[in-house]
């Protein structure tokens, strides 16, 4: 057999997207086709030939959560960053000293409690959890309950929060542990969508796969190697998802963030922001038994961020973002770093392939390695140098050959520039004296070879990308 093809639908507010990937295992290639259909006008799934067929449901929004803590700088916010791992949007977040026995719960979907020591008790939690516990509201909506605080506190937390009919979850005390627990407890949370889907029954078999399960196994498959950094994205009309996977000796480690925010109102400002949550944590001492004015910060001095991922695989499910959108977005002035591949995909063809990898134990690398030859997604490499700025003066040499005709060029610190190669191409990439690919000084030139598929190249030497004046 040379070939397999396999049917995903995405289920989105107002369309259902039936996406038919072939794998081509002679040339490494996959290839799609592509159909929507209106839900308003036409809710039935079916009408299909195949027995079996995947679906993955992208909601309208986000879930909403409330983040409890003692402290701002301490328990609060590991509550927040708890939240965003499991990609939930943090609706309120809140430290004790309010009133949670009157905070209005309608529109939250999960609470997720921090504080405290396992080896101390501390009180100021004890009465947060009992004033939450009389919360009326509590009983009525029965929002998702996450407890990843003080070990002391736990049974009282179960006592007071987990009533009937509440899914009632705890974990290890997310102020003590580093790595943030991977439970699969977000898998459990319902899925706030608007759009029905009716089939015949034993005409079909749909199996669902969660949208969030979805993109962090993009971000896994695509750390081929141990120490590889790789982020994916999803972008939506009203959401956005990454999702950071690194590769460790064992096992794959994920620091994701949750965007509610509009797709138009996107920019860089706004990923930059994102960035820095993501991946760098100040640092403070404090002891929450004591009020927030005793907080000490360790380090007085701004710590510099730099970012160089292995690769970016992005998935846009809204024109709002196209291609020009997210080199804009990833591109970000003063952190964005180095040389990485990127795939840019926005019809969802990426994502609905991911059920694959999610249906076997292992991965299918001459699967994987198919995406870098199709014509459905586009791809290529992004480079934003390292070296001194210096505006005008050259910076980067390249060399296309592409069917027996050379081209030239000269990229000077202040351009950007886009290239995009032809199938069957070839590129040599040198550059000029103190400047390099990567941060390492061997990164000096590299060489590329397109196949069957072309490839885009783009190269930011913009001064604001380095932050040289």
């Amino acid at each position: 057999m040379n070939s397999a093809n396999f049917t995903v639908f995405l289920s989105m507010q107002d369309v259902l997207r039936k996406i038919v990937i072939s794998f081509d295992y002679y040339n490494e290639s996959i290839s799609a086709e592509i159909e929507d259909k209106n839900v308003k006008e036409n809710n039935i799934l079916l009408d299909l030939s195949e027995k079996t067929a995947r679906r993955i449901v992208i909601p309208e929004k986000l879930l909403n959560a409330l983040v409890i803590g003692i402290s701002e700088e301490g328990s609060t916010r590991s509550a927040k960053r708890l939240a965003w791992s499991k990609l939930l949007n943090v609706k309120k977040a809140c430290s004790s000293g309010e009133s949670f026995s009157s905070m209005d719960l309608s529109d939250i979907d999960c609470i997720i409690i921090s504080g405290g020591y396992d080896d101390s008790i501390n009180r100021r939690l004890n009465s947060v959890i009992t004033s939450l516990g009389r919360n009326p509201q509590l009983a009525e909506l029965k929002p998702k309950i996450i407890f990843a605080g003080s070990r002391l506190s736990a049974d009282i937390a179960k006592k007071e929060l987990a009533l009937p009919g509440i899914q009632f979850k705890v974990l290890k005390n997310i102020l003590e542990n580093e790595t943030l627990d991977d439970d699969g407890f977000a898998k459990t949370l319902p899925i706030t969508s608007t759009v029905t889907q009716t089939f015949s029954e034993g005409r079909i078999k749909i199996t669902d796969f969660s949208y969030t399960e979805a993109l962090r196994k993009i971000s896994e498959v695509f750390c081929m190697k141990r120490g590889e950094k790789v982020l994916s994205l999803l972008f939506t009309e009203n959401y956005s998802l990454l999702s950071h996977g690194e590769r460790g000796a064992r096992a794959t480690a994920f620091r994701n963030y949750a965007v509610p925010q509009k797709a138009e109102t996107l920019d860089f400002e706004v990923f930059k922001s994102v960035f820095n949550d993501l991946f760098m944590e100040g640092r403070t001492v404090f002891d929450e038994n004591f009020l927030q004015k005793d907080v000490l910060p360790i380090d007085s001095d701004k710590e510099s961020l730099f970012f160089e991922p292995d690769r970016i695989v992005a998935v846009s499910l809204t024109e709002k973002i196209n291609f020009e959108n997210f080199i804009d977005l990833v591109c970000i002035p003063g952190i964005t770093r180095g040389t990485f591949y990127f795939l840019f995909d926005n019809s969802g063809i990426v994502l609905a392939a991911m059920t694959v990898f999610l249906t076997q134990n292992k991965d299918s690398n001459p699967f994987l390695r198919g995406f870098f030859n199709t014509q459905d997604i586009k791809n290529g490499w992004i480079f934003i140098p390292y070296g001194k700025f210096k505006k005008g003066a050259p910076a980067v040499f390249i060399e296309k050959l592409e069917s027996d005709r050379k081209e030239d060029f000269i990229l000077r610190w202040g351009d950007r520039k886009i290239i995009v190669l032809n199938a069957n191409s070839v590129v040599e990439i040198h550059t000029a004296k103190g400047v390099f690919l990567s941060n390492s000084a061997d990164s000096t030139k590299k060489t590329i070879g397109t196949k069957e598929s072309g490839k885009t190249l783009i190269f930011d030497l913009r001064e604001e990308m380095h932050g040289w004046k």
